[in-house]
C-alpha cells in the first residue's frame, strides 16, 4: 500500500444513527503526522458554537482486510463495519487496521484521522479515529500498534472477518487484552475452531463471541425448563442438535455448553432439506432444534421454544440487538466469560479427537 503523501482538505459529514446526529471530520494524513492532524482537527471542533468534550475509555483496533478506498475517502475505508455506531456506544480511540502480511519492513500508510462527534448540544462528545494500512511483517505490525494506541487505557480488538480463513497474529494478541469476534462469519467450523485452539489453551486474551449472545435466551429457557446443566435431569439423556444453513457455528456452540458440564451431545446437524425448507418458510423460522429425550426446543431470531410432554410450553424473547449493540456490550465487560471459554475448550477438544 502506497503512503499518502499529499494532505487533503479537511470534510466534515453528518450522518443520522438511533435518532442522534453525528458529526465526522477528518483529513488524510501520514504517519509522522497522526498527532498534529488529530490536535489540529480538535482546534477545529472546538471552535464551534458547541462545546465537545474528549471521550475515551479504551482503545479499540478494528481489523479488516485491506479495501479498495482511497486514502482521503474515510467513509469508504471504514464501509460495512459499524464502527461509528460502535464509538457512539463506547466511545474509545478507534484505529481501523487494514493489514497484509509483507515479507519486508515498510512504515505505516495512516490514509487518514478524524473526530467522531456524538450527542445533543447540551452534551456533545468526541472520539478519535485513525485509520491505518500496512503491508509488513508481524514483529513491524507490532511497532505500529503500540504507536497508536494509548497506554494509559485497556485495549480491546475488533476481528471482523473470517477467522477459519485468517486468524489474529501475535502482535495483535500482544497488545490486547480481550477479542471481540463473530463465529457467525465462520465458513468452516473445524477451521475456526482450530484457530481458536491456541486461544483457549493459553488464555492470552479474554475472549468475546457475538454468536455467542444469540444462544442466550435458549440457554435460559433450558436452565428454567430442566434445571441446571449439573442437575440430575441431565444425565443419561439423548441431546441431538441440528441447524439451519450457516448455523454450524451457532450449533457447535451450544455442543459446547453441554459438554463443558459433562452433558453428552451428538455432534450437530445440518436440518434435514424438508425441515430447513420448512424452517425459511416460517416467520421467524428456526436456526436451531434440539431434541432432549421426549423434550423438545426450537431457537429462532425471535425467541427460544421449548415443548415438553408434562409441562405447558415455555418460550423466551430474543433480544432485538445490532452488531454495533453486542460489540458495544461486550467492550463494556470487565470480566472474562467462563462460560465461553469453557464451551470453546470443549469444542476444541472434540475436533481435535
Amino acid at each position: 500500500m502506497g503512503t499518502v503523501r499529499g494532505r487533503g482538505l479537511d470534510r466534515i459529514d453528518r450522518a443520522t444513527m438511533d435518532g442522534a446526529v453525528a458529526d465526522r471530520s477528518w483529513r488524510a494524513s501520514t504517519p509522522e503526522a497522526i498527532d498534529a492532524d488529530l490536535a489540529a482537527l480538535w482546534r477545529d471542533v472546538g471552535r464551534g458554537e458547541t462545546s465537545v468534550a474528549r471521550a475515551v475509555m479504551s482503545n479499540l483496533i478494528v481489523f479488516r482486510s485491506p479495501t479498495s478506498a482511497a486514502g482521503g475517502d474515510m467513509a469508504a475505508l471504514v464501509g460495512g463495519v459499524p464502527v461509528e455506531e460502535v464509538a457512539a456506544r463506547h466511545p474509545s480511540r478507534v484505529i481501523v487496521l487494514e493489514h497484509c502480511h509483507g515479507e519486508a519492513p515498510r512504515a505505516p500508510s495512516a490514509s487518514a484521522v478524524g473526530i467522531l462527534t456524538f450527542g445533543p448540544p447540551t452534551a456533545r462528545y468526541g472520539v478519535e479515529l485513525i485509520v491505518v494500512r500496512s503491508a509488513c511483517p508481524e514483529p513491524s505490525l507490532l511497532s505500529i500498534l503500540r504507536r497508536f494506541v494509548r497506554g494509559d487505557i485497556p485495549t480491546s480488538i475488533w476481528w471482523t472477518e473470517d477467522m477459519s480463513d485468517a486468524a489474529p497474529s501475535d502482535a495483535l494478541l500482544t497488545v490486547g487484552r480481550q477479542l471481540v469476534y463473530d463465529s457467525r462469519r465462520w465458513r468452516d467450523a473445524r477451521r475456526g475452531a482450530a484457530a481458536m485452539a491456541p486461544l483457549v489453551r493459553h488464555h492470552r486474551v479474554d475472549l468475546a463471541d457475538l454468536n455467542w449472545r444469540r444462544l442466550a435466551p435458549l440457554r435460559r429457557a433450558l436452565t428454567h425448563a430442566r434445571g441446571q446443566l449439573k442437575s440430575d435431569a441431565w444425565r443419561g439423556v439423548d441431546v441431538r442438535v441440528s441447524h439451519a444453513a450457516d448455523e454450524a457455528a451457532l450449533a457447535w456452540l451450544f455442543f459446547g455448553w453441554l459438554r463443558s458440564d459433562g452433558v453428552g451431545c451428538a455432534d450437530p446437524a445440518p436440518m434435514a432439506e424438508a425441515a430447513a425448507t420448512a424452517a425459511r418458510d416460517r416467520e421467524g423460522g428456526a436456526l436451531l432444534a434440539i431434541e432432549i429425550g421426549d423434550m423438545h426446543a426450537t431457537l429462532s431470531l425471535r425467541s427460544a421454544d421449548v415443548v415438553c410432554p408434562d409441562a405447558p410450553p415455555l418460550g423466551v424473547a430474543a433480544a432485538a440487538e445490532s452488531e454495533a449493540d453486542a460489540v458495544a456490550a461486550e467492550l463494556r465487560s470487565l470480566a472474562p466469560d467462563r462460560t465461553l471459554a469453557a464451551a470453546l475448550e470443549a469444542i476444541v477438544e472434540r475436533f481435535e479427537r
